[in-house]
């Protein structure tokens, strides 16, 4: 389209639009899961609090017009239970990829990781300040992590090209993928609130284009805050 100098021009957008090559994810972590006693059988998998359930309806309700061809979530209990809504409204199948599962945590799992950070434990204050990880005795570390949870999105994204999918997981893997595709030493590098929305388009021809990150005005305005 030609212009002459005396035409008024709008304010250009770098907005992405979804094409054939693109892939709209949207990065959804679980619902709050139910409290634990560390050690004892459900630390392991706890399924969603009442609360969480409550936050899953509403997610699944603000999400209600939004057409999505794939529901994808780790195989954990708060994960798939968070997932289960939007894919039955849907009438898809929830697919579910182990390697979308939360950090491994060695001898933080099962319990010990939220016990640590219940008391403030020193030993985790000192590791939660290096945003990475790593340092967890027996853990998965960082960068394998970063590799796993990369490797089962893109995975996604070739069966999806074109077309929106919701992938529902956990923090630290929103994180972590989110880092990896960002370039970011820090994995927890965001806020990332149960069932917020982080939506990524990703496409062959320009890379990543995030489009919103840590959305969860389902739940509350995390800007406002929930006192207002």
């Amino acid at each position: 389209m030609e212009l002459d100098s005396t035409q008024a021009v709008p304010q250009p957008t770098l907005r992405h639009e979804l094409d054939s090559q693109t892939c709209e994810l949207l990065l959804i972590r679980h619902g709050r899961s139910a409290d634990v006693v560390p050690g004892s059988p459900e630390s392991a998998d706890p399924p969603l609090h009442r609360l969480g359930v409550l936050q899953a309806t509403a997610l699944a309700a603000r999400l209600s017009p939004v057409t999505l061809h794939g529901v994808y979530s780790s195989h954990l209990a708060r994960a798939a239970q968070t997932a289960a809504p939007l894919a039955a409204a849907r009438g898809l199948n929830v697919e579910i990829d182990t390697d979308l599962e939360e950090i491994r945590l060695g001898d933080w799992g099962n319990g010990e990781f939220r016990r640590r950070a219940a008391c403030g434990d020193p030993e985790w204050v000192a590791w939660s300040l290096t945003g990475r990880w790593d340092g967890i005795p027996g853990g998965e570390g960082d960068d394998a992590f970063r590799e796993r949870v990369v490797d089962a999105v893109g995975r996604i994204i070739a069966r999806h090209r074109g077309q929106r999918v919701a992938v529902v997981a956990h923090g630290g893997a929103i994180g972590a993928y989110t880092a990896a595709i960002l370039g970011i030493h820090r994995t927890m590098w965001m806020a990332v609130e149960n069932t917020s929305i982080t939506t990524v388009r990703m496409s062959t021809a320009y890379g990543a284009h995030i489009v919103s990150a840590n959305d969860c005005h389902h739940v509350y305005d995390p800007v406002v805050g929930t006192d207002a």
